[in-house]
């Protein structure tokens, strides 16, 4: 799969912050002859899925109503079957992803040229935002283990959230520092449990 080359945007004042994001008609359809990902109509996703679903989603969880339409109408919905690739190492990090129904796998290359499978991401979950945040590129390659439904939200859209609702945005912003609060403690946990006495030293 190919990606556009894009510079990362910056947090907020972005270039693109004022970018109409492209709503689709309804159905899948293909964003070119490499790219597997698909893009769909936010409004109609909402609708299936249902407010109370979505909020039920970590990453959502007690954004107002207007809040959840202005993401996805202005938010890009993406669907990707089994094995799809969401982005590669080394992407453009401009924006993150929801997982809304399937999930994803990151997997991280090793220095012996293998690969590593580092998480899977599922409902609720987010994907990138560390990255878009500290202004690098993607650090893994991420699949869909089954087929599987995102949100995209973009740095204009995360900036244009933050200045159109601002305590939504707040409220967003708090999901997501747990998101990495959680994910933190689960990297501790595991080089514990790898039986390095000495982390720092040993890297």
């Amino acid at each position: 799969m190919k990606h556009q080359s894009r510079p990362l945007c910056r947090f907020f004042g972005s270039a693109d912050s004022n970018a109409k994001h492209p709503i689709l008609r309804v159905g899948m359809i293909d964003l070119g002859e490499e790219d597997p990902m698909k893009s769909l109509v936010g409004v109609e996703v909402l609708q299936q899925l249902g407010i109370d679903y979505v909020r039920d989603a970590s990453t959502l969880g007690a954004l107002s109503e207007g809040a959840l339409r202005y993401l996805f109408n202005n938010g890009e919905l993406i669907s990707l079957d089994k094995d799809d690739v969401l982005f590669r190492l080394g992407d453009c990090a401009d924006s993150f992803h929801v997982v809304l129904q399937g999930s994803v796998r990151l997997v991280k290359p090793r220095h012996d040229g293998s690969s590593a499978h580092i998480r899977d991401y599922t409902f609720g979950h987010e994907i990138g935002f560390v990255a878009m945040i500290g202004l690098h590129g993607r650090v893994g390659d991420v699949l869909a283990n089954e087929p599987s439904y995102l949100l995209r939200v973009s740095c204009g859209l995360f900036d244009a959230l933050h200045n159109e609702m601002p305590n939504d945005f707040g409220i967003l912003l708090l999901n997501l520092s747990r998101e990495m609060s959680r994910r933190l403690r689960d990297a501790d946990n595991r080089l514990a449990d790898a039986g390095v006495d000495d982390w720092s030293v040993a890297h």
